[in-house]
């Protein structure tokens, strides 16, 4: 894995040369924006948000979900290719295309074989998403005869 001058600076500034085996008190360091490219304060305002209507979301999924497993799958890997596509989009030379994107998504609901790999720490965790979620609506789309 290659790491951004970023990544390195914080590694170097963590764990310095001397190996003294003390962190430094640099509260500047925001270890989460230099990896994930999301600050802290802003992580936990999304995941606060995302708590308070936590029961409403969970709710309306499982109930689409159940309903609708085609139209679910279909959303969520549009929804992850578009997410894919930003994330990729300019930094990642295989990812010129919204194909290219859907393409990569779609075989991580799958079989998860591709010649796309994410660049971007975005990419990666849009990807571990499809990877984990993606099996599961298909095998929800699959398994519809045995509830007739």
């Amino acid at each position: 894995m290659t790491m951004t001058i970023e990544q390195q600076q914080l590694l170097d500034a963590l764990f310095p040369a001397s190996h003294s085996g003390s962190l430094p008190q640099d509260n500047s360091i925001d270890i989460l924006k230099t990896w994930l490219g999301i600050s802290l304060p802003e992580l936990k305002q999304g995941i606060e948000q995302l708590l308070t209507r936590k029961s409403a979301i969970q709710n309306t999924l499982i109930n689409l979900n159940h309903q609708y497993p085609l139209d679910t799958a279909a959303g969520f890997l549009a929804i992850t290719t578009w997410a894919f596509y930003r994330a990729e989009q300019g930094v990642n030379p295989k990812i010129t295309t919204l194909v290219d994107a859907y393409y990569y998504i779609s075989t991580c609901a799958s079989v998860g074989y591709a010649d796309i790999f994410p660049v971007t720490q975005q990419g990666k965790t849009i990807a571990s998403l499809v990877m984990t979620f993606g099996p599961a609506l298909a095998a929800r789309i699959l398994n519809q005869s045995s509830e007739l």
